[in-house]
């Protein structure tokens, strides 16, 4: 596809353009750069600084599988420190999008048990946009750390690196024992 032509957009929203996405079985290359403040919605969920949208649309028929990875940097809260800090974290996003003639609205499906990781969305034939920036957020959301910790954050005074080996007391009849299958 040409340059002058784009797939995605952003702003204020975050758009994939159906419109252009015609013709019979084919895999179309997604890609797109953009500043997240631009998206409300990122912003929403502490995304700070330029945003990468990547993957691929599998058009087949009136299905088209769209998968995607959203690469931002957050904006976090140190859990040992209180220091606020910038994160990088990619968030992958399924989605199904099925075409329908009688409806006129677009229809989030909940989750189906067998596939779980795949957000399933009924939208009209004529539909030439929809708008994927909720989603966006919520796979950020769902990706970013419980308990995020500034890369050279100090321990806690009395714990140890999990990379220090600990040696545990060894219990003195064991070491007889040892002794007794070594001869």
């Amino acid at each position: 596809m040409s340059t002058s032509r784009p797939l995605l957009s952003a702003g204020p929203g975050l758009n994939l353009i159906l419109a252009r996405w015609q013709g019979g079985s084919r895999r179309i290359p997604l890609e797109l750069r953009f500043d997240s403040a631009l998206v409300p919605a990122l912003a929403e969920a502490e995304v700070v600084g330029e945003a990468e949208l990547v993957g691929e649309a599998d058009l087949t028929g009136k299905d088209i599988v769209v998968n995607l990875t959203l690469k931002v940097t957050t904006r976090e809260i140190c859990a040992r420190t209180l220091d606020e800090f910038e994160q990088p974290l990619e968030a992958p996003i399924l989605l199904l999008l099925r075409k329908y003639n009688n409806i006129h609205e677009v229809e989030w499906e909940d989750e189906t048990e067998d596939e779980a990781d795949t957000l399933h969305v009924k939208v009209p034939e004529q539909l030439r946009e929809l708008d994927i920036a909720e989603i966006a957020r919520q796979a950020v959301e769902l990706e970013r750390p419980l308990q995020p910790i500034k890369p050279g954050a100090a321990l806690p005074e009395g714990v140890l690196p999990d990379d220090v080996p600990v040696e545990k007391p060894l219990d003195p009849r064991w070491e007889a024992l040892r002794g007794l299958s070594e001869n």
